[in-house]
């Protein structure tokens, strides 16, 4: 029978150092995931890495073995398993289906109804398929999982918020400022999504913002929101200009040390650093440094958005709604074991009204045979309908004697139970 089971750490209950040495690249990941499955001993694997959470979510044909998943990453990441094991989270059954849903809806994050995370569970769900690592359990779990943000963020006012870590930053940056944006020169480094965020609301507010990436192709859409675009190799100068400047690449090292800081000062102009990367882009040797001031995920994460009590009612419509789609993917679970008894319980009966068609076939007018064969069909339907109801509610029960012995109704003698 298919168990299922997750570890999650998370900026919650792991140190940044060590979320940051769990953590993977897209490519780096496609790369290790047939060899993280194989460690692990799971027969489907797909992992979630972000800038808040790296978590693997398993399923086994047998007892789950969340103790192997811990292994499987220590083992990759050059980690001692102690110490992923003590900042891992284990979930088993409904609660790592449960978990998953709500990592996807966003309330697991640490902005509430956050958009972002439903977009990487997706990105998740389609490595694990390119290569080969998942299979068809899993990628329903995932499917449902990404069903679950979709109706949750439609029917509440998540989606309306445009909630992510990037609007976060802003809101926290408008904040120390006095809560103002107004003659801000912001540089934003990095173009994906993040980017995106943070470029539309500091523009909104009136910022002066300048987007800093290596490919201007990818860039180009920020030009219409109002920002002006360099090139990577301008950081240094872009810095000595910036009153703030927000990172966010996907780049697997610092891109701002503390000698290109103490390049870009000047003089006692204060410059306010936000790494939302991780791994982190800004060293943290930067922190410290007169006149600059460096926010990380943990320090955003301390801040608080202020935004729970205004959205406590979608913020419990949005946990119904995960409750439901819980219930309903364990419904669909625990009825696949039942698809094969199912198919046999109808094709049984099927087979007693061909061969009762058969015994009269030559004792009726060639005229009605059509007519008697419809008639047959349509009441092995009905009779087939409750066995089926049953056998399905068994399934579901783990009544797997019970499955069984509907399976074989209608059997021949010498296969019936």
């Amino acid at each position: 029978m298919t168990s299922i089971g997750c570890i999650s750490l998370t900026s919650c209950r792991a140190s940044l150092p060590l979320l940051e040495r769990t953590s993977y690249s897209p490519a780096r990941l496609a790369d290790r995931l047939p060899a993280l499955r194989t460690t692990s001993g799971a027969d489907q694997l797909a992992v979630l890495s972000t800038c808040e959470r790296t978590e693997l979510y398993a399923m086994w044909n047998g007892a789950p073995d969340p103790d192997g998943l811990v292994r499987a990453l220590a083992e990759d990441q050059a980690l001692p398993a102690v110490e992923v094991a003590a900042a891992a989270g284990q979930f088993l059954g409904v609660d790592a289906v449960r978990h998953l849903f709500r990592v996807t809806t966003g309330l697991e994050s640490f902005v509430i109804g956050e958009k972002d995370i439903v977009g990487q569970v997706r990105a998740a769900a389609e490595l694990s398929r390119s290569t080969a690592v998942t299979g068809f359990e899993l990628d329903r779990l995932l499917a449902a999982a990404v069903s679950t943000s979709r109706r949750a963020h439609r029917q509440t006012a998540f989606a309306e918020a445009g909630r992510s870590v990037g609007t976060a930053a802003v809101d926290a940056v408008t904040a120390m400022r006095g809560g103002t944006l107004a003659g801000c020169n912001l540089l934003v480094v990095g173009a994906g999504e993040m980017a995106s965020a943070v470029v539309d609301k500091a523009c909104r507010l009136g910022a002066s913002v300048v987007v800093c990436n290596r490919t201007r192709r990818r860039a180009e859409r920020f030009v219409s929101a109002g920002a002006t675009l360099v090139d990577l190799v301008q950081l240094g100068r872009c810095l000595a200009a910036a009153d703030v400047a927000i990172v966010g690449t996907s780049a697997p090292h610092p891109l701002v040390d503390r000698a290109t800081v103490e390049r870009a000062r000047r003089g006692d102009h204060q410059l306010l650093l936000v790494d939302l990367c991780l791994p982190r882009n800004v060293d943290e040797s930067v922190r410290g440094m007169p006149a600059v001031q460096l926010v990380d995920l943990v320090d955003l994460r301390a801040t608080g958005t202020g935004e729970v009590g205004a959205l406590a009612d979608d913020a419990a419509l949005a946990e119904q709604i995960v409750d439901d789609e819980v219930t309903r993917f364990g419904a669909w679970l625990a009825a696949r074991p039942a698809a094969d008894a199912v198919r046999r319980l109808r094709a049984d009966s099927e087979t007693v009204a061909r061969q009762e068609l058969d015994r009269l076939r030559h004792q009726l007018p060639e005229e009605v045979l059509d007519v008697v064969e419809r008639g047959l069909a349509r009441a092995v339907r009905r009779l087939t309908h409750g066995p089926t109801r049953e056998l399905l509610n068994a399934a579901e029960a783990g009544d797997r004697l019970l499955v069984e012995r509907l399976a074989g109704l209608f059997a021949p003698s010498d296969r019936s139970v």
